[in-house]
């Protein structure tokens, strides 16, 4: 018998930074039809990748479909109150390990085979107010279950301890390849729309080498510290023995290091939301365009140009204070030629 623990997958999700979806304001009054015994809208669904480790020639995933939100932290944190609906699946093999749009149904035999849900693993894992679970960390079997897969949406009916339950997700999947464990791991944006920035009091960060420098810009920043809005990290090469951080800088000719992702963390160049000092809900690793900084003395000004994964644009118009620290080239060039 295969068996799998999704308590790891789950004690996870705080890390991955998961995409963001809409939920309705007046979930709690949301009408329940006489054959469902709960009704839940859900903020995520996550989509863990495994190839046919299990069963050549038939893919398979972990899914966990998330009733609530929860905060996001590259160092960690718990779980919020909800209920985590834990499925795996068997789906036809796909060239770049998509989930197939379908409709997957419980199967007790442990056959492993195509569009079945294996109903020896996983079930309903519920989470207290202070994140404790309710439930144990296997959680609660489903005796019967169908999950039905769209483009961006999924629809799960599922029987648990006699009641049903019907969880709907509309949005964009957080997934995971395990498949790959030397390059990334998580798909490496949440946005899902264009963003456009502006702004003439951001704080400019430069460290600086011989042929590179590492750039952190803030949009917003006082006295008393970061405000909310968008934050970058920047990699970018400079010419050699330049004095100066000024000029155009592009991911197609190599002078704006992309963003990538792996267990170790991030790195590249990335794009954040921020509020009340922490990361938001969206990101993205820049993956396409240029940036332009035009540095005069110690202020600077920024327009950037960009696309993530996805192909939703990055467009800031910024200006403000440089610090720049131009005395550590070493330790630089080892964070940059990693």
């Amino acid at each position: 018998m295969k068996t799998r623990n999704f308590f790891f997958l789950l004690m996870a999700l705080p890390l991955m930074l998961v995409a963001c979806n809409k939920k309705s304001d007046d979930q709690s009054n949301t009408s329940k039809p006489e054959e469902y015994d709960v009704r839940v809208e859900a903020k995520y669904l996550l989509a863990e990748y495994w190839g046919d480790e299990f069963n050549p020639g038939v893919d398979n995933y972990s899914i966990i479909i998330a009733e609530n939100e929860f905060k996001m932290d590259f160092g960690g944190g718990s779980l919020t109150e909800g209920s985590y609906y834990c499925l795996d699946l068997y789906a036809p093999v796909t060239e770049d390990g998509e989930l197939p749009a379908g409709t997957y149904t419980l199967d007790t035999t442990e056959s492993y085979a195509e569009w079945s849900i294996d109903g020896s693993v996983g079930g309903l894992i519920i989470v207290d107010a202070e994140g404790n679970f309710i439930t144990d960390d296997e959680g609660i079997c489903f005796s019967e279950a169908t999950l039905v897969i769209g483009q961006n949406s999924a629809e799960l009916t599922a029987v648990i301890e006699g009641k049903t339950h019907y969880v709907t997700f509309s949005g964009k999947f957080a997934k995971i390849d395990s498949t790959n464990e030397g390059g990334d791991i998580i798909r490496s944006t949440t946005l899902i729309n264009d963003v456009t920035i502006e702004g003439d009091s951001a704080l400019f960060v430069a460290e600086t080498g011989q042929m590179g420098a590492y750039m952190l810009v803030m949009e917003n920043y006082s006295e008393e510290g970061a405000g909310d809005g968008a934050m970058f990290m920047l990699e970018i090469a400079l010419e050699e023995d330049s004095t100066t951080i000024s000029g155009t800088y592009s991911v197609e000719d190599g002078t704006l290091n992309m963003g990538t992702y792996d267990a170790y963390g991030i790195f590249g160049s990335w794009y954040f939301d921020t509020v009340d000092g922490e990361l938001g809900e969206w990101y993205a690793a820049i993956q396409s365009g240029s940036v332009t900084f035009t540095q005069e003395g110690n202020t600077c000004a920024m327009t950037l140009d960009c696309s993530d994964e996805e192909g939703y644009s990055i467009k800031a118009t910024l200006s403000g204070m440089l610090i720049s620290d131009s005395y550590a080239p070493e330790a630089f060039m080892k964070r940059f030629n990693r």
